[in-house]
């Protein structure tokens, strides 16, 4: 879901889902009891403050952020391989893959627990939604498969849309996205990674709208709506995120077709790159961050002074999980990868030499 630089690239560089990445994994931390310290400027009890109220609660959708991870995923998972004539290294395919997310898991799991969380749980942390990527890429090869056959993945997307209506009928006033159980919730978010991997075959084939920097802010602001409709839908409706979010992924697709459209004419902002590149980092461990945060300095709270410096904090600690683990876990697996490829490459030739 985070995998960084080498994960958006063929031949070639998608600029711009870096930058989207590292806004969506601080708008998870902010959605999690960190966002910034705002004071409502109006009288209480009065029509303004309970609508500020109510816009700025609901403004920090972090399964929103989620949907946006799910559908850059599919997309970076599939645009290397996007081309239907090229064949999918299976096996190396993913071991890196396993690797590149699974390894700084396993390193963080222990670190939360020290920090009284338990991201083992399922349901209730971010880990579903690390189990359903790690779902996604074990059965891509299958999926890959099949679209190699079926020439689109029409047939993929009406299959999982129709899975996640089961599962998600199976308790219809659930609020959570992550409802359904571990072995469920992957289902759920299916349809929305699978509509990253269609994105990736539009910008594989050139279709890439040409868009100006006034309609681009006006698909982000659409895009930045459309998440606290579903919010406040989560949280004022019987109509949870189950429903919700999926139709957002549609949103997401097309604005992010348009994003990447954006970014072949306006360079993105080099810092915002740069840190979509440990956005995964971000992701995982800013929670035991923040706990960490307020440990050290249990009387420094409220405020805006107070929250910056937390800010920083989280991100400088997150960044050096990222150096720490991340990283050698990307180099873990690109090494472990590439030997595999090696290994394989040099059985065909030995297979070819016994033919002839």
């Amino acid at each position: 879901m985070f995998d960084g630089a080498d994960q958006a690239m063929l031949n070639q560089r998608i600029s711009g889902l870096d930058s989207v990445r590292f806004i969506c994994a601080l708008w998870v931390f902010f959605g999690h009891g960190d966002a910034p310290p705002l004071s409502n400027p109006f009288e209480l009890d009065t029509l303004l403050y309970w609508s500020f109220r109510a816009i700025y609660g609901n403004m920090w959708s972090g399964p929103a952020a989620v949907i946006v991870f799910f559908v850059i995923s599919g997309f970076c998972i599939h645009y290397p391989f996007a081309n239907r004539d090229d064949d999918l290294p299976t096996s190396a395919f993913l071991v890196r893959r396993w690797l590149r997310l699974g390894l700084p898991l396993v390193a963080a799991i222990p670190l939360a627990q020290l920090h009284g969380q338990s991201l083992a749980l399922f349901d209730k942390t971010i880990l579903w939604s690390l189990l359903a990527e790690l779902v996604y890429y074990s059965i891509y090869p299958l999926l890959r498969h099949v679209w190699q056959r079926e020439g689109s993945w029409s047939i993929h997307l009406i299959v999982a849309s129709l899975a996640a209506l089961i599962v998600v009928l199976s308790d219809p006033l659930a609020g959570d996205y992550p409802s359904y159980g571990a072995w469920l919730n992957w289902l759920v978010g299916l349809p929305c990674w699978l509509m990253g991997c269609l994105l990736a075959d539009w910008i594989r084939q050139g279709k890439r709208p040409s868009i100006s920097r006034t309609a681009i802010w006006g698909w982000r602001s659409t895009v930045f709506f459309a998440a606290g409709v579903c919010s406040v839908l989560r949280f004022h409706s019987p109509m949870g995120y189950p429903w919700t979010l999926n139709i957002f992924a549609v949103l997401v697709m097309y604005w992010l077709v348009r994003e990447i459209s954006f970014r072949v004419k306006f360079a993105g902002i080099s810092l915002l790159e740069w840190a979509g590149g440990w956005s995964y980092s971000l992701y995982l461990m800013h929670a035991v961050a923040a706990t960490r945060f307020d440990i050290m300095l249990p009387g420094l709270r409220g405020g805006l002074s107070p929250w910056c410096l937390k800010v920083c904090f989280v991100l400088a600690a997150c960044y050096l999980f990222h150096i720490l683990v991340e990283r050698p876990s990307h180099f873990a697996a690109r090494w472990l990868g590439t030997c595999l490829l090696r290994k394989q490459k040099t059985h065909r030739d030995a297979n070819l030499q016994r033919g002839a």
